[in-house]
């Protein structure tokens, strides 16, 4: 007695094949670039790998492929980055390409607390999430607000990289906000102090920028709502997609002027400045996005920088 089984078999014949295309890229620390590459063959992943993260390309024409990504604030300088592209099976294909990095300052500033502060904000956090439970005093159920539910919170950011689109959907720098003050920047390193003792230190990635009360929020470039709601620290928060893995920021609204699924253009109102979540005072909390990693806004603000890093890049390809 004898038996036959047959199954279909896909007979892998191309190993994966990465290479650049564009040249000149600038990286500075906690900043963006883009670089423009040939990934074969057409259905292996590919991207740009910086340290331990990986930042995903998007195929445009033929083999030519686009990723963004960048070099996190607390990453070393020297990390190292290098293209692949990865099949099912495994096989990987990696290429170097040319770069400088840049180190950049970051500022370190004291903020104190006092208990009208944290008799606001605490209560009204606490009241909308489940993701931590605070205990304690009121100051200990600040600081864990301040650090477990600002990494929860960070973590839901991330995971709306993955409802980016496969393509640009803007072509020009992004609204610099300049009829607002800037109140914090970038990567400031924070320390907490409640009654003249360190109780916590926490890094603020984004710009705080402020003007006057239940000013409106314009979005920053066009682009997809993937996210508006409440959000632990950021309070009423909105996510823009861009495309490609970039998307935008915007905490600490009063009132929300659009929902997740809506298409919105440069320009337009997406809410009000207010005081919701970890915030000290009426203003809007901005920052940029690269596939979930917070950057430096500055970068995507600047006309010559889009023109440099991107623009001349897509005509090299």
């Amino acid at each position: 007695m004898s038996a036959e089984v047959s199954a279909d078999v896909t007979l892998r014949l191309e190993k994966p094949r990465v290479s650049v295309v564009s040249s000149k890229h600038y990286i500075n620390l906690g900043g963006s670039e883009m670089i423009v590459y040939r990934a074969t063959p057409s259905d292996v992943e590919s991207g740009v790998k910086v340290g331990d993260l990986e930042y995903p390309g998007y195929a445009t024409t033929g083999d030519l492929h686009v990723a963004f990504f960048a070099l996190r604030y607390d990453q070393d300088v020297n990390t190292p980055m290098q293209l692949y592209a990865r099949d099912a099976a495994g096989e990987i294909a990696t290429s170097d390409f040319d770069r400088m990095t840049f180190s950049k300052p970051f500022k370190k500033s004291t903020i104190p607390l006092d208990d009208k502060f944290l008799d606001r904000v605490v209560p009204a956090i606490m009241a909308g999430t489940t993701e931590v439970i605070p205990t304690g005093s009121t100051i200990e159920k600040f600081v864990t607000i301040n650090s477990e539910l600002r990494k929860k919170n960070n973590e839901t950011i991330r995971s709306m990289a993955a409802k980016t689109a496969p393509t640009m959907l803007w072509t020009e720098a992004f609204y610099p906000f300049t009829n607002t003050k800037a109140e914090a920047s970038f990567a400031d390193f924070r320390t907490y102090m409640y009654q003249g003792k360190e109780v916590d230190k926490q890094v603020h990635l984004g710009f705080d920028l402020a003007s006057f009360a239940n000013a409106s929020v314009v979005a920053a470039n066009k682009g997809t709502v993937v996210f508006s709601q409440e959000l632990g620290i950021y309070g009423n928060c909105v996510i823009i997609d861009h495309g490609m893995g970039v998307q935008s920021l915007y905490g600490h609204l009063s009132s929300f002027a659009v929902r997740a699924g809506a298409m919105v253009e440069k320009g337009q109102e997406i809410g009000k400045t207010g005081i919701t979540g970890l915030a000290g005072g009426d203003h809007l909390h901005f920052t940029m996005l690269v596939n979930g990693q917070m950057v430096n806004p500055i970068e995507w603000w600047d006309p010559h920088w889009i023109a440099d890093r991107i623009t001349r890049k897509l005509k090299e390809g």
